[in-house]
């Protein structure tokens, strides 16, 4: 990652140079961890955004200096709770949050998809409701709940993003998607990336024919071509993650979500 991208990536995700801890041994750098707080919903959220370091000083004990510089900071800083993700397979990583404090709290999917089945997303049900496109702050006005939903997968971590939000007959928001389209260089619609889509009110029949229509709006017809994918989609979301594999969606990098008190 060159300079300028990681600079880019901190500003896009609400990562703070200024709170991010850097080890070093013999005054030279060898790992880092990068923080970012945000205020949700009157709750202060830190999330370690990365966790690096260098192949030869892994297992003299750095990481757990650096998450413990890290869950220092969190309380100086007045955080309420703390959040992370780690792959699912590193196992050494996850090891060493549990002995910090972490939790698992879910799984958290990344999905992708190159030949969309348009059918899987067709349903008569969704015909009633209105959808409206928007820009991600529009979410907020919603009033939903933020809970454990992950760090990148919040309006604030969507930049350029765009929102879709369905209305129903009486002009009560239904629903809602959240996500990013991809341009190549000819400024051509190339890819679509999902972050969010909710049904608000339950998990009825009219339910998950409103989530096919809403995935329909942001990812259809199959006839653009599109890269499709999905960013941290949680395990439990199941009706989500159920239409999305009927669709031909597959998972692509699968991670743990996990949560400590601070």
């Amino acid at each position: 990652m060159s300079m300028d991208m990681l600079l880019k990536r901190s500003a896009d995700q609400g990562l703070s140079l200024a709170q991010s801890i850097v080890g070093c041994v013999g005054g030279i750098p060898v790992g880092f961890v990068m923080n970012g707080l945000r205020n949700n919903g009157g709750v202060k959220t830190a999330w370690n955004g990365g966790t690096g370091i260098i192949p030869a000083y892994r297992g003299k004990g750095i990481g757990k200096l650096l998450i413990k510089a890290s869950l220092e900071l969190y309380k100086a800083e007045g955080a309420d709770v703390a959040l992370l993700e780690a792959l699912s397979d590193n196992n050494p990583a996850i090891s060493l949050y549990e002995r910090m404090g972490y939790e698992v709290i879910d799984d958290l999917f990344f999905y992708e998809c190159k030949s969309l089945k348009d059918e899987a997303l067709t349903s008569g049900g969704s015909g009633k409701y209105e959808f409206r496109r928007g820009i991600p702050q529009d979410i907020q006005r919603l009033h939903v709940p933020v809970s454990n939903q992950p760090w990148q997968t919040q309006w604030e971590s969507v930049v350029n993003g765009e929102s879709l939000i369905a209305f129903d007959p009486e002009d009560q928001p239904a629903g809602y998607a959240l996500y990013k389209r991809g341009f190549d260089d000819q400024g051509t619609h190339s890819s679509t990336s999902l972050f969010q889509c909710k049904v608000l009110g339950g998990q009825s029949e009219d339910a998950l024919a409103l989530m096919k229509g809403l995935l329909s709006e942001v990812f259809g017809p199959s006839s653009l071509g599109l890269t499709l994918r999905t960013v941290n989609i949680p395990g439990s979301e199941t009706m989500l993650t159920g239409v999305l594999k009927e669709a031909g969606f597959g998972i692509s990098v699968s991670q743990v979500h996990m949560k400590r008190g601070v």
